[in-house]
């Protein structure tokens, strides 16, 4: 069975990193993993795949975005020209590759391109598989005006381009989905109806080793070479940058200062670790600002050499809570890998659902 796994949109490791876990766990039933990859950007992982570059998106410029359907106008969803082109770029790559299954994460295009031709699987953190409803529900506020003239420009474009008269969300959820999350860190809980074709899985990295309790452990820092207060932070923290595995790089750590990528916060999250989070982009700020409200974590958005040493120090006060969490988050700290195989095996043997 020859697999098409695919990405698209959104930045960082988290992406790929799911993607080829799935794909090494598929290699062992015989399948054969193909990439359409936005960058080939790849760290300290083992990339022995066949891969092509996914059709690159317009791009418009507008950097605000207050809901799913904001972010996808920001990429040309909510004009029929470019729509139909992006996705007559990726159909030429399914034609060419003729995959068995379809695997996405954060490729809206991709499980448009697909839908009705390939089973789609669709995978990705919380943010990035919406909740299937038809309105997306704001993430950001207020939301102006030109957010809800967005949603509907998108969602009457995606019909008229693909022809489906189903909720948007349920279109973008493919034949099945499963979020790399939990329900605690997401922002779409409210929206979402738990069903077999859609449920939360974790993290792809778990189970982690649960911290000793101890509070004079190293901290842990996790920070992109181009962000603008790396040095700052790295001279008062006074720990160089790890870029082992989760599962390595956590353990005997008291503190993890990070972006706020989704897998790392959880990661820290399961292991009893507090953290200090610095983020960069909205998706960051959401899990930022849930972690605070588990009393987990603190938030700056623009460090300075006084308030990175006043949030340290608040930071360590929350290790407690860090471990009583991860505690209450114990049936969290696994590997569901296996369970999505089985479905994608089961799909990629059958015809798409339309």
């Amino acid at each position: 069975m020859k697999v098409l796994l695919g990405w698209e949109l959104g930045a960082g490791q988290g992406h790929i990193q799911r993607l080829v876990a799935l794909a090494q766990r598929l290699t062992l039933y015989g399948c054969v993993p193909v990439f359409a990859l936005k960058s080939q950007n790849l760290k300290g992982m083992d990339f022995p795949y066949q891969s092509v570059a996914a059709p690159r998106l317009p791009f418009s410029g507008r950097e605000d975005s207050y809901t799913f359907a904001d972010i996808l106008a920001t990429f040309g969803f909510n004009q029929a020209d470019l729509l139909s082109t992006h996705l007559q770029n990726w159909q030429e790559i399914i034609k060419s590759i003729n995959p068995d299954l379809v695997i996405t994460d954060h490729a809206p295009g991709l499980v448009l391109a697909a839908r009705g031709r390939v089973p789609v699987v669709v995978i990705g953190s919380h943010f990035a598989v919406p909740p299937p409803v038809e309105v997306f529900p704001p993430f950001r506020f207020p939301a102006p005006p030109e957010s809800a003239e967005r949603q509907m420009r998108v969602s009457e474009t995606v019909r008229q381009v693909v022809g489906l008269d189903a909720p948007l969300g349920q279109i973008f959820n493919g034949d099945r989905s499963f979020i790399f999350s939990i329900p605690e860190l997401d922002c779409y809980r409210a929206w979402r109806q738990p069903t077999q074709n859609n449920q939360y899985v974790g993290i792809h990295v778990a189970p982690l080793p649960r911290r000793n309790g101890s509070t004079d452990g190293k901290s842990w820092t996790y920070l992109a070479s181009d962000y603008r207060f790396r040095d700052l932070v790295f001279s008062i923290v006074g720990t160089e940058p790890e870029f082992n595995p989760l599962q390595e790089a956590l353990i005997d750590k008291s503190i993890a200062i990070h972006h706020g990528g989704l897998t790392t916060a959880i990661a820290c999250l399961l292991a009893g670790i507090p953290q200090l989070i610095l983020p960069r982009y909205i998706e960051q700020q959401l899990n930022a600002i849930a972690l605070s409200k588990l009393e987990v974590a603190q938030m700056l958005i623009a460090p300075t050499l006084e308030n990175l040493q006043i949030a340290q120090t608040q930071v360590s006060h929350l290790s407690g809570n860090a471990l009583r969490l991860a505690e209450q988050l114990f049936d969290w700290n696994q590997n569901f890998l296996d369970r999505i195989i089985e479905d994608c095996l089961q799909y990629g043997s059958c015809q798409s659902i339309t």
